[in-house]
């Protein structure tokens, strides 16, 4: 199944962003990741002798969160398993801002040394991983001790198990850590309940800091993509299955997006 970016309406429908929200939902999350940064997380100029934060995009897409930073005046490296056009252009920056480096790799595999990061931004990526605790892992190495995550992505708002019934299973060893999903049914099928997700990032290491439950902008991309007729990319995105609508109540009829802030809570020895 081909990813809804691939589809010129949803890229016409969301402006060139390829998460729910767009630019807005990203700038809200930059400002609360640098809002992190700046209370008592261990701000980078206080540490560092006043440089500006490292800033990684990972999973960048046509790379428009990464221009929009470098042309604010950070520093940033934005990386993508597939290179995209958009790494290409030459937008108008202004003074002080910094060209953003692009670069090829996988999101599990960051090309970068331990302790780069001061803030890593991930949106809409998670879910199409088949081991998302590998991205989780990779992001607690890349970023330095305190430093920031913000994280975005699709979550399951069915009903799930309490916290304390899922631990007990987990115990018992009836409970997988964390089941492979495939990737071949679209965005929905990796979504996670939000318990899930922030169980994953606890697990890397992280603290979390915050949750905004976003849904609404997910509803809103899918009453755009409603309104122009794009039924391809409401199919990929798992809204929608190929016959028509999904059977009301099942997991995927009703999917919700999650943004989390959290800190990794690592420390040096």
């Amino acid at each position: 199944m081909s990813q809804p970016w691939t589809h010129p309406l949803f890229r016409a429908v969301s402006g060139g962003e390829w998460h729910p929200g767009g630019a807005a939902a990203t700038e809200r999350l930059w400002r609360a990741c640098r809002a992190a940064l700046t209370d008592g997380v261990e701000p980078a100029g206080e540490r560092d002798g006043g440089r500006r934060p490292r800033l990684l995009d990972a999973g960048c897409g046509e790379g428009a969160t990464a221009w929009r930073l470098a042309a604010e005046g950070q520093d940033v490296v934005a990386l993508d398993r597939t290179p995209q056009p958009g790494w290409q252009a030459v937008p108008w920056l202004g003074a002080g801002a910094a060209r953003p480096l692009f670069c090829t790799a996988d999101v599990c595999r960051i090309p970068l040394r331990d302790d780069w990061a001061d803030v890593l931004l991930c949106q809409c990526v998670a879910s199409l991983l088949p081991r998302p605790e590998n991205f989780f892992a990779e992001a607690a190495r890349v970023l330095r001790p305190g430093g920031v995550l913000g994280f975005s992505d699709l979550m399951r708002r069915a009903p799930t198990a309490s916290p304390a019934a899922c631990g007990a299973a987990r115990a018992a060893g009836t409970l997988p850590e964390t089941p492979a999903v495939p990737v071949s049914g679209g965005c929905a099928a990796g979504a996670r309940a939000r318990e899930t997700w922030e169980g994953l990032l606890r697990e890397a290491g992280f603290r979390l800091l915050s949750f905004a439950d976003e849904s609404r902008e997910l509803a809103r991309l899918a009453a755009q993509l409603i309104w122009y007729g794009d039924g391809a990319s409401l199919h990929a995105l798992g809204l929608r299955c190929a016959s028509g609508p999904a059977a009301p109540g099942s997991p995927a009829s009703r999917p919700g997006y999650g943004v989390w802030v959290a800190v990794n809570a690592r420390r040096t020895t």
